[in-house]
């Protein structure tokens, strides 16, 4: 079953609770774009996502808990299904893991992009990863997720107007080769 969440977290939520709860999902493999906030990957290269960090994410007014902790999770760092992830490098051992800061909001500025690297120690920025996983795990289903560079560390809007479709093309490939393998 193909789904087109949309952007943000709001939608990917709904997509995802769609895809588990009418179609009774045992897998979901999301593939996307993001922007780069460093030079881990470069433009058009795909990363594979071994950890998430809702950035925005904050009750720390509530209870002092540190910023993109979620009440479940023992840190910051939301972990992705380290089984996938094995069978992901097997298939594909050029793969890069990254650890991926997801939130609600597109960020083009190369300032904003090197605060949230340097707050959350992050490779990649995009805006549905955290909440697909945080709904997969209340239902305990594994999540892989495959993602393209859209953007670079200074490329803004501008750089992922131009990248975004090449990006895209970029995961789906991976993914039509995974699909394929019959490994997932």
């Amino acid at each position: 079953i193909v789904i087109h969440s949309g952007a943000g977290q709001t939608l990917a939520a709904a997509a995802t609770e769609i895809l588990i709860s009418l179609f009774k999902v045992e897998l979901i493999i999301n593939f996307g774009i993001a922007g780069a906030l460093n030079e881990k990957l470069g433009l058009n290269k795909v990363g594979i996502v071994e950890k998430i960090v809702d950035y925005q994410y904050d009750l720390s007014q509530f209870d002092d808990r540190e910023v993109g902790r979620h009440l479940k999770y023992p840190n910051v760092e939301i972990m992705t299904n380290s089984s996938l992830l094995k069978q992901a490098l097997a298939l594909e051992p050029q793969l890069v893991k990254v650890t991926c800061a997801s939130g609600n909001k597109f960020v083009a500025s190369t300032k904003e992009k090197q605060e949230i690297e340097e707050k959350f120690n992050c490779d990649i920025i995009e805006m549905e990863a955290a909440s697909i996983q945080l709904i997969a795990d209340m239902h305990a289903i594994p999540v892989l997720f495959i993602k393209g560079i859209s953007d670079s560390l200074t490329g803004g809007v501008q750089q992922y107007e131009v990248m975004k479709e090449k990006a895209a093309s970029s995961c789906f490939r991976l993914l039509k080769y995974f699909l394929e393998s019959d490994t997932f």
